[in-house]
């Protein structure tokens, strides 16, 4: 029915007014919730999912903190700065906690407009970056999601579309639409996007470059963008581009003793909320300061290390016991390399695996590193581990906690709707195809939780031959012997598969 078809005698001036009764979609969802749909909630730096991952204590690399968010709110008189922004560095050396706080720091000051932390751990698909970008911008800006809500129900195919129309389409073209109408969002919105170089696609790496270069160069949008990644050779080559790095403030993050003293805050505060979290008061200092350098020299400018040698003192029977091997590891080791530490401090946490336990966690290591390819592409549920793995819910926790310093597994709290897959009244064959996808999706990432690693380091490690060495995932245990595995886990499923109308059970 046309908008205020049975109105008489009705008189409006002025009003922007959008009728939703002629529009293509019969699922009864709005615009908004289908893009929901297609984004990732995770992505954001606020969500839930995310409330472990690190941030800057308050003292720590001021420096970098301030040149980002200077940038992204130049005081009154100063230049016009730079659309792009792009802090660059090796794993480990604390890009995330920086990009996460100067999210952070760029909410309170109103300025920021999205954020999307890229992670192999169930974040990395290119598909879901704009929509999520648009839908963080569409809780921010009412008059912009009203926009985009209408043009999502006229057309929900345009979800379907390439990352270039889906930008011009949802971003571009409503947010002209609202500054001729004088609704404008206002000038210089910060976007963060941290960890580019985990989504899962190089090429689409150099897509989501493009799309946003273009858009910076053009000026057609009030946003400017910060980018944290590693300097992947393809992020190097897209940022270098004259007409890129023409609009580019770039950063470099190095592996650098300069981060010394902020690597020696951050071991102090945790080692308190060590003893805070055990009730624990002691008079004597813990640890001593000796073992404090021992550890600031062991990380050799990698927050990582120092974060896991926390996580393993944190999680040991014995604190004490446990700080003396973490400490008593870095001792002697002088390979020539910026991950020499890491690397060693990785090797402890795998000497330590007992023999009989070792053989699963080197298969559970393979499967999350995706060492061979499962149409499934869900890389991190709970629930199809253990069962690839043969293994029961208790022995699969056992095989984990092998592994605690390095992996985690989030138990989700929220339970499992599924009348948000529309209703579950009618035969399953008859909901819609993209329904059942997201169905098998959401089972398959929740039940039983999700498991990951904490940081890509650890992967980094486990399958580099030079790092890891006999517990490299690509090489040990044998292929033969995982492939092996692989097909008996096949086989036994092939085992429990009846044909209807043959009488078996």
């Amino acid at each position: 029915m046309p908008l205020f078809d049975s109105s008489k005698h009705t008189t409006i001036t002025g009003g922007h007014f959008i009728d939703h009764s002629t529009n293509n979609n019969i699922s009864g969802q709005t615009g908004i919730d289908i893009l929901r749909e297609a984004s990732n909630r995770d992505a954001a730096h606020d969500s839930a999912a995310r409330d472990y991952d690190p941030r800057c204590l308050p003292g720590t690399r001021e420096q970098h903190i301030e040149d980002v968010v200077y940038w992204a709110v130049p005081p009154a008189g100063a230049d016009d700065p730079l659309p792009l922004f792009w802090m660059k560095g090796p794993a480990g050396v604390g890009k995330s906690a920086i990009a996460q706080t100067c999210a952070e720091k760029l909410k309170d000051l109103g300025k920021l407009g999205a954020t999307f932390f890229f992670s192999r751990n169930g974040r990395d698909k290119a598909a879901e970056f704009i929509p999520t970008i648009i839908y963080q911008l569409s809780i921010k800006f009412p008059n912009y999601r009203a926009l985009v809500d209408h043009r999502i129900r006229n057309d929900r195919a345009i979800l379907d579309k390439t990352m270039a129309v889906q930008f011009e389409a949802l971003v571009v073209e409503p947010l002209q639409e609202l500054e001729k109408a004088g609704k404008g969002t206002g000038k210089r919105i910060a976007i963060i996007v941290d960890g580019l170089d985990e989504c899962d696609s190089v090429e689409d790496q150099r897509k989501i470059l493009k799309t946003i270069a273009a858009a910076a160069r053009s000026g057609t949008t009030p946003f400017c963008w910060a980018f944290f990644s590693r300097p992947e050779p393809h992020i190097e080559g897209s940022f270098s581009h004259t007409d890129v790095t023409q609009i580019t403030r770039t950063t470099v993050l190095p592996i650098s003793n300069d981060a010394d003293s902020d690597i020696e805050l951050y071991l102090r505060d945790g080692f308190e909320n060590i003893l805070r979290d055990r009730d624990i008061c002691v008079k004597s200092q813990w640890p001593s300061d000796g073992d404090i350098q021992v550890l600031v020299k062991a990380s050799n400018g990698l927050f990582i290390y120092a974060a896991t040698a926390l996580r393993v003192v944190a999680r040991a029977g014995f604190p004490e016991e446990a700080l003396r091997a973490v400490c008593a590891n870095t001792f002697g080791y002088t390979r020539n390399s910026p991950f020499a530490e890491l690397d060693a401090f990785y090797m402890l946490i795998m000497r330590r695996i007992p023999p009989d336990v070792l053989h699963t966690v080197i298969f559970l290591c393979k499967l999350l590193c995706n060492a061979m390819p499962y149409a499934d592409g869900i890389q991190t549920g709970v629930m199809l581990r253990s069962n690839m793995l043969g293994l029961s819910e208790i022995e699969f926790r056992t095989v984990c906690n092998h592994l605690s310093a390095v992996l985690y597994v989030h138990d989700h709290d929220d339970s499992f709707d599924s009348t948000q897959f529309g209703d579950t009244n009618r035969p399953f064959q008859r909901i819609a195809p993209a329904a059942i996808d997201l169905l098998k999706y959401d089972i398959r990432r929740r039940l039983g939780g999700s498991i990951y690693f904490y940081h890509k380091s650890f992967f980094d490690f486990l399958t580099d031959l030079t790092r890891s060495g006999t517990f490299c995932v690509v090489f040990s245990p044998g292929p033969d012997a995982y492939y092996k595995h692989c097909l008996g886990v096949v086989l036994k499923y092939e085992e429990s598969y009846s044909l209807r109308g043959s009488g078996e059970v």
